[in-house]
């Protein structure tokens, strides 16, 4: 599903589609660093400009987490239109 890349680039988010989470992975040793739950089938991703919020558009949920890339958890859950697919942050 959706991938974002951490601007320092030593972080890459993994939407999982079915598996209802972000996969956090350590890009240099592409070991698995944290899973963290969010709503039903996660499938696109935006991080903030300074990396410190993850926004994830839950299809299944009708619903966009906001995640806390420090502590690594959900923060807020928006509800928003039916089946969302993607998300966008401008500056």
């Amino acid at each position: 599903m959706g991938v974002a890349v951490s601007p320092d680039g030593r972080t890459v988010y993994v939407a999982s589609g079915r598996g209802n989470s972000v996969l956090v992975v350590d890009a240099r040793t592409r070991t698995l660093g944290a899973t963290i739950p969010v709503g039903q089938r996660p499938w696109g991703l935006a991080l903030t400009r300074d990396g410190r919020k993850l926004y994830v558009a839950n299809g299944r949920s009708d619903s966009v987490s906001v995640v806390a890339t420090a502590s690594r958890r959900v923060t807020a859950a928006v509800t928003v239109g039916s089946a969302p697919w993607g998300v966008a942050i401008a500056p």
